[in-house]
């Protein structure tokens, strides 16, 4: 191992160790951040040797150029998976919000945020779903395969034209859509039975409305969402297809 191997492993650390930090399952405090640190230089280890244009003897100047580059990828890489599934937290939020669990608020290790009881159980969800398809494997994979369009010593082009910012504003966008998806069912339900409970209030005004409402709208919130439960596994299909075609995408916009 001579001096370029350690300037390239400096390198590769820094851009799977960001990863770590930013992709979902990895970033959430329920993984020590020892464990990240050694588990990236593992992987960095492994991956030196497949490097292809690997750095001989830097200047200061540069250097700090290189690690600021693989910064920003790994950065660039793990928010763009970690953007997209935070739609499944967004709609557990949209659906607590109608349905009133939204003053119950709990830490979610997972995103590192407060969180609705709904939006808890659907991220749980989601990342045993994750888990249990590999996905996990086909993360690795993916800040493995950038070195293949973004190499060592290679500039980010797309920094520069507005596509890279273009591409995560898509993301967003399409988080919130599937975000709207998943929640949409609950929640026109949701909307249909205050209208029916406003009716009855007005027409039956004897009614104690604030101490009926609360658990019928509880009660029909978990029958509906026992219903459509196998939509939301077909949605996270379709938020971990997205996901890994964004990762796939943006590695082509960076390395183009």
């Amino acid at each position: 191992m001579d001096v370029s191997f350690w300037w390239t492993f400096l390198l590769v650390f820094v851009r799977i160790t960001t990863f770590m930090v930013t992709a979902p399952i990895f970033s959430g405090r329920q993984t020590p951040a020892l464990y990240k640190i050694g588990f990236s230089g593992v992987l960095s280890i492994l991956c030196v040797g497949m490097i292809k244009d690997p750095i001989h003897s830097p200047e200061l100047g540069t250097l700090i150029l290189l690690i600021l580059k693989e910064f920003i990828v790994g950065i660039v890489l793990g928010m763009t998976a970690n953007i997209l599934l935070y739609s499944v937290q967004l709609a557990g939020s949209l659906i607590d919000l109608q349905i009133g669990f939204s003053m119950a608020n709990l830490f979610d290790p997972t995103f590192e945020t407060n969180t609705q009881l709904t939006g808890r159980m659907q991220n749980l969800i989601a990342v045993l779903v994750l888990l249990s398809t590999n996905g996990h494997l086909l993360l690795i994979k993916g800040i493995l395969t950038s070195f293949d369009w973004i190499g060592i010593q290679a500039s980010v082009p797309a920094g520069v034209d507005g596509r890279l910012s273009a591409f995560l504003l898509q993301c967003v966008v399409q988080m919130f859509m599937i975000g709207f998806m998943m929640a949409a069912p609950i929640i026109g339900t949701l909307f249909i039975v205050d209208i029916g409970l406003g009716i009855i209030a007005r027409t039956v005004p004897q009614m104690n409305f604030f101490a009926v409402a609360p658990p019928i709208k509880m009660m029909i919130h978990f029958l509906i969402y026992i219903f459509i439960l196998p939509s939301f596994f077909y949605l996270l299909r379709v938020l971990f297809e997205t996901m890994f075609q964004s990762m796939d995408s943006i590695l082509k916009i960076m390395g183009g």
